[in-house]
């Protein structure tokens, strides 16, 4: 028995939250995040979004499930 991908209502096995498309299309999209925040670590999530085309909300996801980490530049100044 297969159950739905939760993003895109393809069948999938049931033991998963998402198919192995999407969660390639989410790894994909953290890769290209992580990089630009490599190059450009001042950023915020909408700059971050408008030079990479991964949505504001995506970004969001991976902060909340603490696949990115939010730094307050403040407290690494002295």
């Amino acid at each position: 028995m297969t159950d739905a991908c939760l993003k895109c209502g393809s069948p999938m096995n049931p033991k998963e939250l998402i198919c192995s498309v999407c969660g390639q299309n989410d790894r994909e999209e953290y890769q290209l995040i992580r990089n630009y925040v490599r190059s450009y670590p001042n950023s915020n999530a909408m700059q971050i979004a408008n030079a990479t085309g991964v949505s504001v909300s995506k970004i969001l996801r991976f902060i909340r499930d603490g696949s990115l980490t939010v730094v307050d530049q403040d407290t690494h100044r002295r």
